[in-house]
């Protein structure tokens, strides 16, 4: 495998399936993920897709992939397992 190539993170999912991205997929995870959380209108579609846990499972994500985040006032992260 060539060494740009390489993985660096994977992604368990409930159903079980792991799922590996490289670094530019990674970043650009992270990037989204912060742009949704940061924006009225990215919450909004979180809410709507995910409903409430919606935000606090994409803060949970980036804490994941070891980035730090605060979120909104009033608004605390749950685990998930």
């Amino acid at each position: 495998m060539k060494k740009e190539n390489r993985l660096e993170f994977g992604i368990k999912a409930k159903t079980g399936e792991l799922y590996l991205l490289t670094k530019k997929e990674r970043i650009l995870t992270i990037e989204i993920l912060k742009l949704a959380l940061a924006t009225s209108g990215g919450r909004a579609f979180l809410l709507e897709r995910f409903g409430k846990e919606g935000p606090r499972l994409a803060a949970s994500l980036l804490e994941e992939m070891g980035v730090q985040i605060s979120l909104p006032q009033g608004q605390k992260l749950r685990t998930f397992s």
